[in-house]
């Protein structure tokens, strides 16, 4: 008797298997929520009997953002035709359906799972997936909101986690066409991250705890060198340590601040202090 093909013991089949069945839990997951954040009503879906017709149907529906609709074609696609190429361009969609109903972790697991089962792809090669993956993150960081603290008051796990898939991203698609908005994501999240710290340092120099401000202002400059904050921080630092009577350190600080970014608004100020240091 012949074997069924589809059951396989074959490496490829099992790893086909695999992926479908972990993009069939995120689908179905999705979907189960679909309703209630979808813009419209999930629906009865008419399949028909090629994969090629059915991926066309989800497109439509992913472009008109009946979200639910999307995934049930692509689902559909991945479950009943396995080996055809549509397969993967609907476990694609699925995880850009995901994205873009704003159900941003279930898309970072769908785009994770992509890259591992499909890593010649060529929208895994080119950075698109692992972009999705970052962009993910970034999307993920509390925001600003009336009547509540600011984003960067917040704890900065989600900061922290978007910069790290930024700097992976960054190292392995330099060439990518992703790569000029991954670089500008990565210069936000950066500032975030820089304005936490500034937070911080602040909120310890009006409590009187000026050495705990210096800590904090030389690892920014330590951490985010050339992150386009480096004049405020430095001026701050000098600031913090005149007040800790700490003369030479401010000196140097306001004359290297001066001599790097001479024509930064703080450089005005710092040659104040450097006159007035220099006047006792």
């Amino acid at each position: 008797m012949r074997s069924d093909p589809l059951h396989c013991c074959h490496p490829r089949y099992r790893l086909l298997a695999i992926s479908a069945s972990a993009l069939y839990l995120l689908a179905t997951s999705a979907l189960s929520s679909g309703c209630a954040t979808s813009k419209k009503s999930t629906r009865a879906v008419s399949y028909s009997q090629t994969a090629a017709s059915n991926y066309r149907k989800g497109q439509a529906e992913l472009k008109d953002e009946n979200f639910a609709e999307a995934r049930k074609y692509f689902s559909f696609v991945k479950n009943r035709f396995p080996f055809s190429r549509y397969s993967t361009l609907a476990e694609l969609r699925l995880a850009d359906s995901l994205f873009a109903e704003e159900k941003f972790t279930a898309a970072i697991d769908a785009y994770k799972l992509f890259v591992k089962f499909h890593p010649t792809h060529p929208q895994v090669l080119d950075g698109y997936a692992e972009f999705r993956v970052a962009e993910g993150y970034v999307k993920q960081i509390p925001g600003d909101w009336f009547l509540i603290p600011p984003g960067h008051e917040k704890d900065q796990s989600a900061t922290r986690q978007a910069l790290a898939e930024l700097v992976r991203f960054s190292r392995r698609h330099r060439r990518s066409k992703h790569a000029k908005e991954a670089a500008k994501l990565q210069r936000k999240v950066l500032r975030r991250l820089i304005d936490h710290e500034l937070y911080v340092a602040r909120f310890y120099l009006d409590r009187d705890k000026p050495k705990a401000t210096i800590l904090r202002l030389e690892g920014i400059l330590r951490r985010y060198p050339n992150a386009g904050a480096d004049p405020e921080v430095m001026m701050l630092l000098g600031k913090t340590y005149l007040k800790l009577n700490r003369r030479e350190k401010a000196q140097a600080t306001f004359a290297s601040l001066v001599k790097k970014y001479p024509k930064d608004a703080n450089a005005a100020k710092a040659k104040l202090y450097l006159r007035y240091l220099a006047g006792r």
